[in-house]
Formats: structure tokens, C-alpha cells, sequence
């Protein structure tokens, strides 16, 4: 699958030199990266578990908002739920549809901020609502541990395909699972890595020629998250390709959209028409990322040495490079790895000043692009280098992750 490999079987000129071995030998390699699963496993575990309250379980995970006590739910005004100042984050309106799905229901209405915006995503409240057989207190803890049950499958799935790669698979793992974008969705209970697992999975089944459970984990996707969509190029066949079904693949691609439009067109009749998510999202290519660096250069500069100004930067240089990275490997790779990630290298560009406010937010859109990229390299002989270079944030999303109860 790795462009890197077919050019140097196919360049007998390709300069030489050390390449990553795709396996570890001897017993200190295999405990080196051990010791490495360990220590992300027990640091994610002992973090999920430090949210836990005895008065609300794991509800501070969705950081309910002081702002929005007057329209919650009625279900949820005698519930002792830690609140955060302010607003709180989006996670409490999804876990208030996960109470109530019946996004024409006006209570629910009332207590969403946008609520033809938020019930887009209705594929995670749904599942919760099922898991906590509808009663509120259940459901609450069952939305907010679906993000960790996501990051515990994505872990098993990136050592399957990454445990015959040695020690450089086990950073490319570890890279992905403790990167900002996957521990950002899990900490504020939201859909992005969700989303991301379900499309890794559509790919996973295509690559073993089950085509149609590919369209329904796809579909199942944009159910959770409406920009999974983008994706929808991995049904397509490789440039130039014309092989035998792949007008299937295609009419497989067009029905995979089918839930998530004819959704989106029930929600455009029955709710109110309110901010539809796109103000202030998308702005003229690299706009907003330019005035986000000046923004961190300008409070640096001044004296303000808040964490998010200075790894900022650090955040939008190396999601910036696994962009470029891939866009360039695209002329060469057509995989459905590459197919994946290619709308999203390309939408980092484009995502505006709302979303690059808290600069988390974009590694938590761009998440597919990471985990393409990690499954990318692991051959190379820059791995090394490439992973430190799109690793610098990582100590802000570790404190990140760490519970600020108020």
C-alpha cells in the first residue's frame, strides 16, 4: 500500500540508505514497544477514569454549560450534573437529544442551541438512548463512554495493522490514538472520532471485498457526523482504473448517501431553519489559519503565555505538513487510504476563524487525515522525523485531556 515501498523496488537509482525495519528483533525491541502500549493505555485509561463523580458519573465529560441550565430538559433539572461556566461545549446538547430523539419534540427544541444543526447527527444519541434503555441517567453515562468504547476499537484495529510493522508501527499507533484531534472528541463527548472509527471500518471492509457493508458503515458515518460525506470518493475507482464492478462501487457510493440526505431533507422539513453550521466554518484557502498564526504571534509577542497561543502554531504546522504530504502522495496513490483522506487534507485549508478559535477543533475535523497519514509512513526511512514534526502539540492535548472540574 506504501508509495515508498513501490519506488524503491521500481527506482534502481533510489538513493540509498536506512530504512525503519518493519520489524522488531529481539526481546528488548519487543519490550520497548510494549512498554509503549502500556503506557498509552494506562494513561488513557487513569484519565477517563479521573472523570468520574460519584454525584454524575461521567457527565462532566460533556461539560454541561451554566448558560444553558434555563432550557435543559425537564429529565435533566433534577439531575446533579457537573456545570461549567459560561456555555459549556456541544456534547450537552447531543447528550439532551440522546435523552429525547425526537428532534420535533418542543422541549428539545428549546433546549438545543440549533437544533436542525445539531440533529444531523443523530446516529450517537440514538445508539445512547438504546444502550441506556431510555432512562436519563443511563443514557447520559452511555453517550458520554461512547467516545472511549471508539478510542478502545480504534486502538485494537491500528495494532492489527500496524503490529508487523515493529517499533515505528507502535509510534504511528500511539501517534494517532494520543493525538489532540482523538482525545479532544473523547474528553468533550463528540462525534468526530465516532465518525472516524465507522470510516476507517468502511475502508477496512472494502479493502476485503465486502463492498456493501462498506455503504453501511459509510452511511452509518455520515449519520454521526455529516462531513464523514466527504469521503465518499473511496468508493470510486482508482484514476485511469476501470475494473470489473466498479460501476457497483459507484452505485454503492450514491446509496451510502442516501440515509444522510434523505435525513437532512426530513430535518429541512419538520425543524425551523436556524444557523446551518456553515457561517463562519470555511473561508478563502488558508485565510483563517494566517490570521489564527498572527493572532498566537500577536499574544506571544505581548506577553500572553497561554498554552493555546504557543502550541497553536505548533498544532496548525504539523496538520498543515500531513496535508501537504498526503496531497502529494495522491498523484501517485490512488488506495482508498488515500481517497479518504484527501477531501479532508484539502478542507484544513479551507476551515475558518470558528473553528481555528480553539485550534482543537480542527485536529478533531482533519482526525481521518491523521490516521490515514500514520498508516502511511510506517515504512518510510523519515519516520522519525515526520512523527516528531506532527507531534508537537502533543503535551497540550495530554493536559488537555486531564479533567478541569470547575
Amino acid at each position: 500500500m506504501l508509495v515508498v515501498e513501490k519506488e524503491i523496488a521500481v527506482q534502481p537509482n533510489a538513493p540509498a540508505g536506512p530504512s525503519v525495519p518493519v520489524a522488531e528483533s529481539g526481546r528488548g525491541g519487543r519490550l520497548l514497544r510494549r512498554t509503549l502500549q502500556v503506557l498509552v493505555l494506562t494513561f488513557f485509561t487513569l484519565g477517563v477514569v479521573a472523570y468520574w463523580r460519584p454525584t454524575d458519573g461521567f457527565a462532566s465529560m460533556i461539560r454541561f454549560g451554566q448558560d444553558f441550565i434555563p432550557t435543559r430538559l425537564p429529565e435533566l433539572r433534577g439531575m446533579p450534573l457537573t456545570t461549567y461556566p459560561r456555555v459549556g461545549y456541544d456534547g450537552q446538547f447531543y447528550a439532551q437529544l440522546a435523552i429525547r430523539p425526537d428532534v420535533t419534540a418542543a422541549d428539545l427544541q428549546l433546549a438545543l442551541d440549533n437544533p436542525r444543526y445539531r440533529a444531523r447527527r443523530i446516529l450517537l444519541p440514538c445508539l445512547a438512548h438504546v444502550l441506556g434503555a431510555g432512562r436519563p441517567w443511563l443514557v447520559v453515562q452511555a453517550y458520554a463512554l461512547l467516545n472511549v468504547a471508539a478510542w478502545f476499537l480504534l486502538a485494537w484495529w491500528l495494532h492489527q495493522r500496524t503490529a508487523d510493522k515493529g517499533l515505528a508501527g507502535t509510534l504511528c499507533w500511539g501517534a494517532v490514538l494520543l493525538s489532540l484531534g482523538a482525545l479532544e472528541s473523547v474528553h468533550l463527548a463528540l462525534s468526530d472520532l465516532p465518525a472516524t472509527v465507522l470510516l476507517v471500518g468502511a475502508v477496512t471492509a472494502m479493502e476485503c471485498g465486502r463492498n456493501w457493508l462498506a455503504a453501511l458503515t459509510f452511511a452509518a458515518a455520515g449519520l454521526t457526523r455529516e462531513t464523514s460525506a466527504l469521503a465518499v470518493g473511496m468508493f470510486a475507482s482508482p484514476l485511469g482504473a476501470r475494473h470489473q464492478g466498479y460501476r457497483t462501487r459507484l452505485l454503492l457510493g450514491a446509496l451510502a448517501l442516501l440515509p444522510l440526505g434523505a435525513w437532512l431533507l426530513f430535518l429541512a422539513c419538520r425543524l425551523p431553519a436556524g444557523d446551518n453550521g456553515v457561517q463562519g466554518n470555511f473561508d478563502w484557502p488558508g485565510a483563517a489559519l494566517a490570521r489564527h498564526l498572527w493572532l498566537c504571534a500577536t499574544k506571544i509577542s505581548s506577553g500572553d503565555a497561554h498554552l493555546r497561543h504557543f502550541f497553536g502554531p505548533l498544532a496548525a504546522l504539523g496538520l498543515g505538513y500531513q496535508s501537504l504530504y498526503l496531497i502529494w502522495e495522491a498523484r501517485t496513490d490512488s488506495s482508498e487510504w488515500i481517497r479518504l483522506a484527501l477531501p479532508f487534507a484539502i478542507l484544513f485549508w479551507l476551515l475558518g476563524d470558528a473553528v481555528w478559535e480553539g485550534y482543537w477543533a480542527v485536529a478533531r475535523v482533519c482526525l481521518p487525515l491523521s490516521v490515514a497519514f500514520y498508516l502511511h509512513i510506517p515504512n518510510d526511512r523519515r519516520l522519525p522525523w515526520r512523527v516528531l514534526l506532527t507531534t508537537l502539540s502533543l503535551p497540550h492535548a495530554l493536559y488537555r485531556f486531564w479533567p478541569d472540574f470547575p
